[in-house]
């Protein structure tokens, strides 16, 4: 079984180095990397290029000449991978010694498995442990009970994290168009689900460095600069927190479209068209008064809407937060 990493890099000097000697300590080694660098000005290329000739491993380092962005330039590195098993890999997190060990033999031991995930050490920049990262997104065990609820709780948020995960081959087959809207490691576990193949490891498996630079990484929590984010008018690409269901609807339409005349179970089409009244009900929040969108929150809550659509903690209180920052935004 031939196990591919696939890495994006951007300005990665500062930690790239204990990030690839993680995965060349591996107690199960890997067989390559793919390194798909988004034109960094400083001395990424450079370090990679250095600890990666002295290793025998097989590897390429792709610098592209334009930025592509953080989707294009993931699925890029995916598209040159050739194992049978491809690691989704982070520049700036430290794997520990047993993650392939581990997941290859979920791998090996579950036929139906076409994408595991795990859990992981939170950290701040200095590696110190802040939690662990499933209690941050408030994952439980009991999502994965069967795929048609792992189906729906994907739907409520994502809880599966690129950096934890590692696919295997034949889920390239079935998730289609890559530009499609959604973060990669979101999209590929919704996909994984539909087919049956979404599968979880408790054990944290590698430290997930949070800092300043992330591109990507865990949404803060409710604190006063989200709230003062919220209640800005700015609706500017970096203001997530003023926007509510135009994050969601576009998405949820697209799948929708994306599951027409694919052979799959009726519960998953019950659960997308659920969440997609939901979150129709919220898409005037931003056009219409206070009144308006209490009263829609309010009778969601009389039939537990809130609490069987969204997977944070106080989904309630949130809704409520949102439709009194959000009324009146867009008049």
């Amino acid at each position: 079984m031939k196990i591919s990493v696939a890495m994006c890099t951007y300005r990665g000097e500062r930690y790239i180095t204990q990030q690839l000697n993680s995965i060349l300590e591996q107690e199960l080694g890997v067989d390559e990397i793919i390194i798909c660098d988004d034109c960094s000005t400083d001395s990424t290329i450079k370090i990679c290029q250095s600890i990666l000739e002295k290793s025998n491993l097989s590897y390429k380092i792709v610098c592209n000449e334009v930025n592509m962005g953080f989707a294009r330039n993931f699925y890029q590195a995916i598209s040159l991978c050739t194992g049978d098993i491809i690691f989704f890999c982070d520049q700036d997190d430290i794997w520990l010694t047993n993650k392939t060990k581990e997941m290859i033999k979920v791998f090996m031991n579950n036929q139906d498995a076409l994408l595991v995930f795990s859990n992981a050490y939170v950290t701040d920049e200095d590696l110190n442990i802040k939690g662990d990262l499933y209690n941050s997104l408030g994952f439980k065990n009991e999502f994965l009970k069967n795929q048609e609820n792992a189906f729906k709780k994907l739907l409520n948020d994502n809880y599966v994290t690129g950096a934890t995960s590692a696919i295997k081959r034949e889920l390239l087959d079935f998730v289609g168009d890559l530009q499609n809207g959604w973060a990669h490691d979101y999209w590929f576990a919704i996909v994984a689900a539909l087919y049956g193949g979404l599968v979880s490891i408790e054990e944290p498996l590698i430290y997930y460095r949070q800092h300043s630079s992330n591109t990507i990484g865990i949404g803060k929590k409710y604190g006063v600069t989200k709230i003062k984010q919220l209640f800005s008018k700015s609706q500017t690409k970096g203001n997530r927190e003023n926007q509510y269901a135009e994050l969601r609807l576009p998405l949820l339409r697209y799948l929708y479209k994306y599951m027409e005349n694919r052979n799959l179970n009726p519960e998953y089409y019950l659960s997308l068209k659920e969440s997609i009244v939901f979150w129709d009900k919220r898409k005037n929040f931003s056009k219409q008064g206070i009144i308006k969108n209490l009263l829609v929150v309010l009778k969601g809550a009389i039939h537990h809407d809130q609490i069987n659509n969204r997977n944070t903690n106080k989904p309630l209180i949130k809704d409520f937060i949102k439709a009194i920052a959000l009324s009146n935004r867009d008049k």
